[in-house]
């Protein structure tokens, strides 16, 4: 019997093997379908998308951030000599 051999057999060996689902992945579906069990699928993409929510706080903070940077930007391009 002649066993096969260099990278063909190495690449039968990986692409046989399961893969293992990742805690991250693992955690996705667990949280997707609590949301889907509780009901609150919705619930949260309107409170999410509320001035309370994450995603308009952080976007608040980028403008903030970007605000910031150019007035600094200003004052070291008026103190610069011409």
């Amino acid at each position: 019997v002649k066993r096969p051999s260099g990278m063909s057999s190495l690449l039968g060996k990986i692409s046989s093997k399961k893969q293992k689902m990742s805690t991250l992945e693992k955690s996705k579906l667990d949280w997707e379908s609590f949301k889907e069990e509780e009901g609150i699928v919705e619930e949260l993409a309107i409170h999410n998308r509320g001035k309370d929510g994450y995603i308009e706080r952080k976007a608040f903070l980028e403008r903030v951030d970007h605000r910031q940077f150019e007035i600094e930007r200003d004052i070291r391009l008026s103190r610069m000599k011409p």
